[in-house]
């Protein structure tokens, strides 16, 4: 328990004089150089929310192309789909229990790379997208306090609705984020999707059907 403790304290004395401090002087930066600017301009709160939220689309973008997510997943695709048309040939083997064994095995080889796929998946991904989301939900929750907002916009929320509609007081700032992160990754899926058929057909006008690469004449 000794040991246990000292690594507690070790740990928040590291929060509380690194961590924390730097974070708040990140988002006091962050509010001078980004919000500061947008605020003389003129721009509302829920203006100044929906830059945030596509600034934070831009990132995770650039961290999904940083860290290769797209590279990974189509690495793992191919070297999967090679091992899964490798079992045919075990379907030739006459002996069925050594080919019960070797299937078994195989088997047990895709479950394997699978799981680790998976674990890999889900660490990128929250890296690419779940980390910038929530530090910027908590930076906008500081900076946008309710007490802020009912002081700006006269009610807790970024964009005010009028009365006796449905009970809600307006649009919170954390969907107005969600709205516009989500378009900035929407756009560049629907960009990248347009890319790779824009490929697929270069590639089939480069092989037509009868020349090497194209198919039976």
């Amino acid at each position: 328990m000794q040991i246990m403790d000292i690594i507690n304290a070790a740990l928040g004395w590291l929060f509380v004089n690194l961590v924390s401090p730097f974070f708040s002087l990140l988002g006091r930066g962050l509010e001078l150089l980004l919000l500061r600017p947008m605020d003389l301009a003129g721009l509302p709160v829920a203006g100044q929310v929906a830059v945030v939220g596509m600034l934070a689309g831009l990132l995770s973008l650039f961290l999904r192309r940083r860290l290769r997510v797209g590279e990974h997943e189509d690495t793992f695709i191919a070297a999967f789909a090679a091992k899964k048309e490798r079992q045919k040939d075990f379907a030739l083997l006459n002996d069925w229990k050594t080919r019960d064994l070797f299937f078994r095995v195989s088997d047990r080889d895709l479950d394997e790379d699978f799981n680790i796929y998976l674990a890999n998946r889900f660490a990128l991904h929250g890296i690419v997208y779940l980390l910038p989301i929530l530090f910027t939900l908590f930076w906008l929750d500081t900076v946008f306090s309710p007490a802020v907002l009912i002081g700006r916009v006269g009610a807790a929320a970024a964009i005010p609705l009028p009365a006796n509609s449905y009970g809600l007081a307006g649009v919170p700032v954390a969907l107005v984020f969600f709205i516009f992160y989500l378009l900035v990754l929407f756009a560049a899926g629907w960009r990248r999707r347009r890319c790779r058929s824009r490929q697929a057909r270069a590639a089939c006008r480069c092989h037509p059907a009868g020349q090497p690469g194209g198919g039976a004449a």
